[in-house]
């Protein structure tokens, strides 16, 4: 028997147009300011190639010493629209080997964006519960960085 899948939804509007809202997934550096689930947490990137079959790697640093490393492939990028990418953690975490999927919509409406994320195929709720508040403080990040002007 398959193990029931859960996903998360997490949506936020923004006042930056959805172009400004893609550039900020689209760019490594204003990726690491911002794609973490607090500001806590440190996000270098350690590869980055942002095209369709391209991968990317980012590790993250709590101030306990504890490192995450999640990788994952772009597996279709629509400018300014969309984009999809898988998103897999790496040993030692506790939520290691389940690979799962990502796809952000960015939508035009009046005075900006509004951005969902759509993350998918868990297999475990506790894994489905710690991502969803993991976006949704990466989110309000976002919104700050946005804010700023910095993905111009």
């Amino acid at each position: 028997m398959k193990p029931r899948e859960t996903g998360v939804r997490v949506q936020k509007r923004l006042t930056a147009a959805p172009e400004k809202v893609f550039h900020a997934f689209a760019d490594a550096a204003l990726v690491a300011r911002w794609l973490r689930p607090s500001r806590d947490i440190k996000l270098s990137v350690l590869d980055f190639d942002f095209k369709v079959g391209g991968s990317y790697r980012f590790a993250y640093d709590r101030r306990d010493g504890v490192r995450m490393v999640v990788g994952g492939t772009y597996r279709a990028i629509e400018r300014p629209a969309r984009l999809v990418f898988t998103w897999l953690i790496e040993v030692p975490d506790e939520h290691a080997g389940l690979e799962t999927i990502v796809t952000i919509s960015i939508e035009a409406v009046a005075g900006g964006s509004e951005l969902t994320i759509q993350h998918d195929r868990f297999d475990r709720s506790d894994a489905a519960g710690r991502h969803e508040a993991g976006w949704a403080g990466a989110l309000e990040l976002l919104g700050e960085l946005l804010l700023e002007g910095a993905a111009s």
